[in-house]
């Protein structure tokens, strides 16, 4: 029988946490630099026009199976003191060359210019020391892929600024034009105007990077914003001497297995399997909807699936959407045994 769109949208808020998190912030308290603790910068849900919810799941499931670009946000690192603010000042203008704007939509251009907003940084406000032991400033790179509207990522960054941080601290931004994806620079003082500091930690990150997307998307820019384990992408990271020895001298030196690589394992694979369920029980919800563009929706969620990494690794999925009797559209995921020699995701590598 045909499943009622309140059904589906019970199963998109149950299984749509585990795939993309969940839509709503735990904003705590902060405490100035005087000790008097303030309200919350942010409000508990996400702020803009960006959809919550049901709506949100629903958005960033046809993004996905789209393969809409991914938008990518990094901290690129932070001034210890105005010393490497100053440095990065000078790279992100090219010395002057490039036109930075800050929170107050002013143009900054040439040495003179640069030169007054370092002096600002470090004596306004509550001023910057000339060596910290602690972060004074953070830089922010956004970038999207090549043949992105380069305009449109730069207006993009400077809605994402002035939402996330227009109303409490300084900053300033610069778009390069000399590499093939469009990047936009950002530096962002780390003390506020009353005092409190920002502290990113990576659910921010990921929260940052949802709300660039969705700038992008209201500058006429498809964009996504999801988790690497929601895409079906495993990555195990490589340490930066390991990295530097394969580059330079082309040689690969062999690991040893450790407790916490074990352990990095078990959490990835567990994460595999969840989001496997959550995709297949999604599929499956959508398959029986009577809403006949959720069901068109499920059979790319099974293409989608299909074409995972991690699924091509370990699965050797069949997945088909047939007709039962009534009419009604069901949705199969079937996992076969596992090849020898091959990892599936309820079996480690030995």
């Amino acid at each position: 029988m045909s499943r009622p769109k309140v059904y589906v949208d019970g199963v998109l808020r149950t299984w749509g946490d585990d795939l993309y998190g969940d839509d709503a912030r735990v904003v705590r308290p902060r405490k100035a630099a005087t000790g008097i603790t303030l309200p919350p910068r942010r409000p508990l849900r996400r702020r803009g026009t960006r959809p919550a919810g049901v709506a949100r799941v629903r958005q960033t499931l046809a993004a996905t199976t789209r393969k809409a670009p991914e938008v990518v946000v990094k901290i690129s690192g932070g001034g210890r003191g105005m010393r490497a603010i100053r440095a990065h000042l000078d790279y992100i203008s090219r010395n002057g060359q490039v036109v930075l704007e800050n929170q107050d939509g002013d143009l900054i251009a040439g040495r003179d210019e640069i030169r007054d907003l370092k002096d600002e940084f470090q004596f306004g406000g509550f001023g910057v020391p000339e060596e910290s032991t602690v972060r004074e400033a953070f830089n922010i790179v956004f970038s999207m892929p090549p043949g992105t509207d380069r305009r449109a990522v730069h207006d993009s960054v400077r809605s994402f600024a002035a939402e996330e941080f227009g109303a409490n601290f300084r900053y300033v931004f610069a778009c390069h034009t000399d590499e093939a994806h469009p990047h936009v620079h950002l530096c962002v003082v780390a003390r506020s105007d009353d005092g409190t500091r920002l502290n990113p930690r990576k659910a921010d990150l990921q929260d940052w990077r949802e709300s660039f997307a969705s700038h992008l998307r209201d500058h006429g820019i498809e964009a996504n914003a999801t988790r690497r384990q929601a895409r079906g992408v495993t990555k195990t990271p490589i340490p930066q001497p390991v990295a530097n020895m394969q580059k330079k001298r082309g040689v690969v030196p062999e690991r040893s297995r450790s407790p916490m690589r074990d352990e990095a394992r078990r959490i990835r694979v567990e994460t595999d399997k969840k989001v496997m369920r959550a995709y297949g029980a999604i599929a499956r919800a959508m398959a029986e909807s009577e809403d006949v563009g959720d069901r068109a929706l499920a059979v790319e969620i099974v293409n989608l699936v299909k074409q995972m990494p991690v699924v091509q690794l370990a699965y050797e999925p069949t997945a088909r959407v047939r007709s039962g009797k009534s009419g009604v559209r069901h949705v199969e995921i079937k996992r076969l045994t596992v090849p020898s020699g091959k990892c599936g995701p309820d079996e480690p590598t030995r």
